[in-house]
Protein backbone atom coordinates (compact mmCIF):
# COMPACT_ATOMS: atom_id res chain seq x y z
CA UNK A 1 0.00 0.00 0.00
CA UNK A 2 3.31 2.09 0.80
CA UNK A 3 4.37 1.82 -2.32
CA UNK A 4 1.14 3.48 -4.26
CA UNK A 5 2.21 7.01 -2.51
CA UNK A 6 5.24 6.90 -4.60
CA UNK A 7 2.96 8.74 -7.77
CA UNK A 8 1.78 11.41 -5.06
CA UNK A 9 5.03 12.62 -4.33
CA UNK A 10 6.11 13.02 -8.40
CA UNK A 11 5.62 16.42 -9.91
CA UNK A 12 1.99 15.60 -11.16
CA UNK A 13 0.70 14.50 -7.40
CA UNK A 14 -1.50 11.89 -8.89
CA UNK A 15 -2.52 8.50 -6.95
CA UNK A 16 -3.94 5.76 -9.37
CA UNK A 17 -6.92 3.65 -7.64
CA UNK A 18 -7.56 0.70 -10.11
CA UNK A 19 -8.50 -1.85 -7.42
CA UNK A 20 -12.06 -0.81 -7.40
CA UNK A 21 -15.15 -2.97 -8.61
CA UNK A 22 -15.05 -0.17 -11.72
CA UNK A 23 -13.64 -0.90 -15.14
CA UNK A 24 -11.58 2.09 -15.11
CA UNK A 25 -9.15 3.41 -12.72
CA UNK A 26 -9.56 6.41 -10.55
CA UNK A 27 -7.15 8.99 -10.84
CA UNK A 28 -6.66 11.73 -7.76
CA UNK A 29 -4.74 14.74 -8.27
CA UNK A 30 -3.27 16.43 -5.27
CA UNK A 31 -4.46 20.23 -5.52
CA UNK A 32 -2.25 23.07 -5.53
CA UNK A 33 -0.25 23.29 -2.92
CA UNK A 34 -0.63 20.40 -1.61
CA UNK A 35 1.75 18.87 1.11
CA UNK A 36 2.07 15.80 2.91
CA UNK A 37 3.73 15.04 6.08
CA UNK A 38 4.17 11.48 7.56
CA UNK A 39 5.20 10.13 10.71
CA UNK A 40 6.73 6.63 11.68
CA UNK A 41 8.19 4.76 14.59
CA UNK A 42 11.88 3.34 13.79
CA UNK A 43 11.62 -0.06 11.87
CA UNK A 44 12.75 -1.59 15.02
CA UNK A 45 9.51 -1.40 16.91
CA UNK A 46 7.06 -4.27 16.60
CA UNK A 47 5.79 -5.44 13.47
CA UNK A 48 7.09 -2.29 11.81
CA UNK A 49 9.27 -2.80 8.31
CA UNK A 50 12.05 -0.32 6.77
CA UNK A 51 10.37 2.05 4.13
CA UNK A 52 11.30 1.22 0.21
CA UNK A 53 14.18 3.38 -1.14
CA UNK A 54 12.37 4.77 -3.24
CA UNK A 55 9.58 5.96 -0.94
CA UNK A 56 12.11 7.34 1.46
CA UNK A 57 14.05 9.11 -1.14
CA UNK A 58 10.66 11.02 -1.70
CA UNK A 59 10.72 12.18 2.20
CA UNK A 60 12.89 14.23 4.54
CA UNK A 61 13.83 12.10 7.20
CA UNK A 62 14.05 13.62 11.13
CA UNK A 63 15.34 11.34 13.56
CA UNK A 64 13.77 12.30 16.81
CA UNK A 65 15.62 10.56 19.90
CA UNK A 66 13.46 9.41 22.22
CA UNK A 67 12.83 11.97 25.60
CA UNK A 68 13.42 9.04 27.44
CA UNK A 69 17.23 8.73 26.73
CA UNK A 70 18.22 11.71 27.05
CA UNK A 71 22.14 12.22 28.94
CA UNK A 72 21.32 14.39 31.57
CA UNK A 73 17.59 12.29 32.54
CA UNK A 74 19.73 8.51 32.56
CA UNK A 75 22.48 10.23 34.45
CA UNK A 76 20.06 11.92 36.92
CA UNK A 77 18.86 8.30 37.62
CA UNK A 78 21.96 6.58 37.61
CA UNK A 79 23.01 8.88 40.70
CA UNK A 80 19.87 8.23 42.51
CA UNK A 81 20.91 6.21 45.57
CA UNK A 82 17.70 5.07 46.90
CA UNK A 83 14.16 4.05 44.27
CA UNK A 84 12.05 6.36 46.25
CA UNK A 85 14.24 9.64 45.85
CA UNK A 86 12.05 12.44 45.48
CA UNK A 87 13.59 15.30 43.03
CA UNK A 88 12.81 18.61 44.05
CA UNK A 89 14.71 21.20 42.42
CA UNK A 90 14.59 19.85 39.47
CA UNK A 91 16.74 20.79 36.46
CA UNK A 92 14.85 22.79 33.71
CA UNK A 93 17.71 21.07 31.01
CA UNK A 94 15.91 18.29 31.22
CA UNK A 95 13.45 17.82 28.29
CA UNK A 96 11.05 14.87 30.06
CA UNK A 97 10.78 17.39 33.39
CA UNK A 98 9.93 20.62 30.94
CA UNK A 99 6.84 18.39 28.89
CA UNK A 100 5.27 17.24 32.19
CA UNK A 101 5.76 21.15 34.00
CA UNK A 102 4.55 23.05 30.99
CA UNK A 103 1.81 20.36 30.22
CA UNK A 104 0.68 20.01 34.24
CA UNK A 105 1.09 23.91 33.69
CA UNK A 106 -1.45 24.40 30.80
CA UNK A 107 -3.86 21.61 31.74
CA UNK A 108 -4.55 22.41 35.18
CA UNK A 109 -4.12 26.24 35.79
CA UNK A 110 -8.14 26.52 35.74
CA UNK A 111 -8.73 24.37 38.50
CA UNK A 112 -5.45 25.12 40.95
CA UNK A 113 -4.53 28.31 41.41
CA UNK A 114 -1.01 28.20 42.51
CA UNK A 115 1.89 27.40 40.47
CA UNK A 116 3.85 25.53 43.28
CA UNK A 117 1.38 22.99 43.51
CA UNK A 118 0.93 22.41 39.87
CA UNK A 119 4.83 22.01 39.52
CA UNK A 120 4.88 19.62 42.68
CA UNK A 121 2.49 17.74 40.36
CA UNK A 122 4.60 17.64 38.02
CA UNK A 123 7.66 16.63 40.01
CA UNK A 124 5.15 13.58 41.16
CA UNK A 125 4.81 12.54 37.79
CA UNK A 126 8.12 12.86 36.71
CA UNK A 127 9.35 10.57 39.67
CA UNK A 128 6.97 8.05 38.98
CA UNK A 129 7.81 7.91 35.17
CA UNK A 130 11.19 7.75 36.06
CA UNK A 131 10.49 4.88 38.74
CA UNK A 132 8.55 2.95 36.28
CA UNK A 133 11.42 3.16 33.55
CA UNK A 134 13.97 3.46 35.33
CA UNK A 135 13.69 1.37 38.87
CA UNK A 136 11.48 -1.25 38.15
CA UNK A 137 12.35 -2.19 34.40
CA UNK A 138 16.27 -2.63 35.58
CA UNK A 139 15.01 -5.07 38.45
CA UNK A 140 12.02 -6.44 35.99
CA UNK A 141 13.16 -7.21 32.29
CA UNK A 142 9.68 -7.79 31.17
CA UNK A 143 9.36 -4.51 32.12
CA UNK A 144 11.88 -2.38 29.64
CA UNK A 145 9.61 -3.40 26.55
CA UNK A 146 6.32 -2.01 28.16
CA UNK A 147 7.84 1.23 29.63
CA UNK A 148 6.12 4.85 29.71
CA UNK A 149 5.31 7.69 27.32
CA UNK A 150 4.65 10.47 26.53
CA UNK A 151 1.20 9.74 25.50
CA UNK A 152 1.17 7.83 29.45
CA UNK A 153 2.37 11.09 30.65
CA UNK A 154 -0.65 13.20 29.22
CA UNK A 155 -2.84 10.41 30.53
CA UNK A 156 -2.00 10.80 34.29
CA UNK A 157 -2.06 14.19 34.01
CA UNK A 158 -5.56 14.14 32.41
CA UNK A 159 -6.54 11.79 35.17
CA UNK A 160 -5.58 13.90 37.92
CA UNK A 161 -7.64 16.77 36.09
CA UNK A 162 -10.43 14.58 36.01
CA UNK A 163 -9.98 13.57 40.03
CA UNK A 164 -9.60 17.23 40.98
CA UNK A 165 -12.92 18.04 39.66
CA UNK A 166 -14.18 15.10 41.23
CA UNK A 167 -13.54 15.97 44.09
CA UNK A 168 -13.98 19.73 44.24
CA UNK A 169 -10.71 20.46 43.89
CA UNK A 170 -9.25 20.16 47.67
CA UNK A 171 -5.81 20.35 46.70
CA UNK A 172 -5.79 24.02 45.47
Amino acid sequence: MLERLNSVFEADRTLVLSEKSSKEAVKIKGAEGFNMVATMNPSGDFGKKELSPALRNRMTEIWVESYFLQEELMTLYKSIKTEYFIHSGMSESIDLFLIIKETALDKLKSQIKNEKNIISIAVSVFNFIGFVNFTLASKHFALQRKALSIRDILNIIDFIKATLKLFNNDYA
